[in-house]
C-alpha cells in the first residue's frame, strides 16, 4: 500500500469517528440560576434566619436539573469562583426543575450553625445543583459589607436593670429584669457585680472600680431569675466620672467566668 492510499484511508476513518461522536448523545445539565434580588433576615439571638431570592429558574430548553440546594454562608472574603470556602449557616433543598421552569420567589427560614469565632464575616447565598459527580455551585450572590456572627450566647441579662447607690447605709440596690440561659445543663454558680470604669464598658475592667456584687444560686436547664432585686455592700469610688456596669460572672472549672453583661449609656459622676 503507497502511502498516498494509506493517508487517505486514514482521513476517512478519522471523519467516520467525528460522525459518531456527533451522533453519540453526551450527558448535558441544566445549570439552576438566581434571578431577582437575594436576601437574608436573622431572627432573635440569631438562632434562625430566613434567606432566598425573587427566584431560580432552569434557563435549559432541554434538560431538567438535578436536586437544587440553597445555601447561605459565612466567609473570611466574597466568594468568586469554584467551590465555596466558609461555613455553612443553614440550608434547603427544592426539587429539581424541569426545562424552563422556575420556583418564585424563594423564602425559607432555618435553623442557623454560627461560626466558632465571633468576628464580621461576608454573607453569600449559593445555589447548587446535584450532578453525576455530586452538588455543584451553580449560581451565586454575595451581600455587600459584612455581619458580625459568632457563638450563640448561653447567658443573657435582660432590661430594663437600674442600680442605686447608698453611701450612708453603705450598700447599692440592683434591679434586673431577667438573668436567662441556654444550657442543657444546670450552670454553675452566679455573681452579680456592679462596676464603674473611666470608658464605656468593652470586656475591660482593669481601669474601673467593683462597687458591690451579690451571689446567686445556680439554674437548672431552662429556668432563670426573672424580676431581680438585690442589695449588696457598697464600695465607692475614688470621685470622679464613670461609666457603669453590671456584670454577669458563672464559676467555671477555673474560677469565675464573665458570661453577660448590662451597660449604662452615659457616665455618672460619683463625688
Amino acid at each position: 500500500m503507497t502511502t498516498t492510499r494509506f493517508l487517505g484511508r486514514l482521513k476517512i476513518l478519522s471523519l467516520l469517528s467525528f460522525r459518531i461522536l456527533l451522533l453519540t448523545p453526551i450527558a448535558a445539565h441544566a445549570n439552576a440560576k438566581i434571578y431577582g434580588s437575594a436576601k437574608f433576615k436573622f431572627g432573635t439571638g440569631n438562632s434562625q434566619v430566613t434567606f432566598g431570592c425573587g427566584g431560580i429558574n432552569n434557563p435549559s430548553t432541554e434538560n431538567a436539573t438535578g436536586t437544587i440546594q440553597v445555601r447561605l454562608w459565612a466567609l473570611d472574603k466574597p466568594h468568586v469562583s469554584g467551590s465555596v470556602q466558609g461555613k455553612i449557616l443553614a440550608s434547603y433543598k427544592l426539587d429539581g426543575l424541569s426545562p424552563k421552569a422556575n420556583y418564585s420567589p424563594v423564602s425559607h427560614t432555618a435553623a442557623v450553625t454560627l461560626p466558632s469565632t465571633r468576628k464580621p464575616y461576608y454573607i453569600c447565598l449559593t445555589v447548587l445543583e446535584y450532578k453525576s459527580d455530586g452538588y455543584v455551585v451553580t449560581d451565586f450572590r454575595n451581600f455587600e459589607g459584612t455581619t458580625v456572627l459568632g457563638p450563640a450566647k448561653l447567658f443573657n441579662l435582660s432590661s430594663p436593670w437600674t442600680w442605686a447607690a447608698h453611701t450612708e447605709g453603705g450598700i447599692i440596690d440592683l434591679n434586673i429584669a431577667k438573668i436567662s440561659h441556654t444550657r442543657t445543663a444546670k450552670t454553675g454558680t452566679l455573681k452579680l457585680a456592679i462596676w464603674a470604669t473611666e470608658e464605656p464598658y468593652d470586656n475591660d475592667v482593669r481601669k474601673g472600680f467593683e462597687l458591690g456584687t451579690v451571689t446567686k444560686q445556680p439554674l437548672d436547664p431552662g429556668m432563670g431569675y426573672t424580676d431581680v432585686k438585690n442589695t449588696a455592700k457598697y464600695k465607692k469610688p475614688p470621685a470622679g466620672t464613670y461609666y457603669v456596669s453590671v456584670l454577669l460572672y458563672e464559676f467555671q472549672d477555673d474560677g469565675y467566668k464573665t458570661v453577660a453583661h448590662l451597660s449604662d449609656a452615659k457616665p455618672t459622676v460619683f463625688k
